[in-house]
């Protein structure tokens, strides 16, 4: 009796010894191979992690690739040790680019954001801070002092933007049109001349034959010169001469006259419409004309 139940006691040990090395079996199991679900988090919030950076980098150098093309030779610090600055608000008033955002559509802080161009002994130096996001950081870019502007910082493409609300643009040219055409307020006119065939026309040349005249002595004393019938100056001459005779040809030439041409184009208005752009994201020329970068590159 007594050694059926020790027998039982054992058991009973070995089966609870071997369902607690089950659960830690599966424990470490679970460690070393994550679950679906887990992998699928941590992944996502790494792409999280590496879209923000993304975005906060490219919000950055947006902000530098403008104000480098903003600071050259006259708007730079006269005097060792001068700053001259202006805040992300700065450059949104003055339509130099659009609302900078976070990954989560949030506007960059518009007074945090800053450039600021110091001018040091032997070099200026441009600080670029940006706030945004909950995060903050900046950059320095480095221009000697007989430059114009500061280094490019990218490379990259850009897109550029410009809101065409209420504003008026010129349409295609007509085709050239020997009609006359007015130009007024909504419509530009531009003429050309050019020299046009008409007709054709005979025009003479004249060709001239010459020949000494004929002598003759008359009665054995008197001396004559004569130039025969069909001759320009036929007749009898008392003196040596050449006898000439013009005969003439024609030929045709064309008849040009001049032509001139018109073309237009009309102005309309665009309403509720943006026009988008990729170009160096230092194109100043699509700045000059109003457009302004969205932070988006390539």
């Amino acid at each position: 009796m007594y050694k059926e139940d020790n027998e039982k006691t054992v058991s009973f040990k070995s089966l609870i010894f071997k369902v607690i090395l089950v659960i830690l079996l599966i424990f470490a199991l679970m460690m070393l191979f994550p679950t679906r679900g887990f992998l699928t988090n941590y992944v996502d919030s790494r792409l999280g992690e590496d879209q923000e950076v993304s975005n906060f980098n490219n919000n950055l150098l947006t902000m530098a690739t403008v104000a480098s093309g903003y600071y050259t030779a006259s708007r730079l610090p006269a005097n060792t040790g001068d700053k001259v600055s202006m805040t992300l608000g700065d450059m949104l008033e003055n339509k130099m680019l659009v609302r900078l955002k976070d990954t989560e559509g949030n506007a960059c802080d518009s007074k945090k954001s800053y450039v600021e161009v110091t001018k040091e002994e032997d070099e200026y130096t441009m600080r670029v801070n940006l706030s945004c996001g909950g995060e903050e950081d900046y950059i320095i870019s480095h221009m000697g002092l007989d430059g114009t502007s500061f280094p490019s910082t990218s490379t990259a493409r850009c897109e550029f933007v410009k809101n065409l609300d209420g504003t008026w643009s010129y349409g295609k040219w007509s085709s050239w049109n020997t009609k006359k055409i007015t130009e007024t307020s909504d419509r530009q006119v531009q003429a050309k001349t050019e020299k046009v065939k008409s007709g054709v026309q005979s025009v003479p040349e004249y060709h001239v034959e010459e020949k000494n005249a004929t002598r003759y002595i008359i009665n054995g004393q008197k001396v004559v010169y004569v130039c025969a019938t069909g001759y320009d100056n036929a007749g009898t001459y008392d003196y040596s001469l050449k006898c000439t005779k013009t005969t003439t040809t024609y030929k045709e030439e064309p008849v040009y006259k001049t032509v001139t041409y018109y073309r237009y184009r009309t102005k309309t208005q665009n309403p509720g419409q943006t026009d988008i752009k990729w170009s160096s994201c230092e194109d100043e020329d699509l700045l000059s004309q109003g457009y302004t970068l969205t932070g988006k590159r390539e």
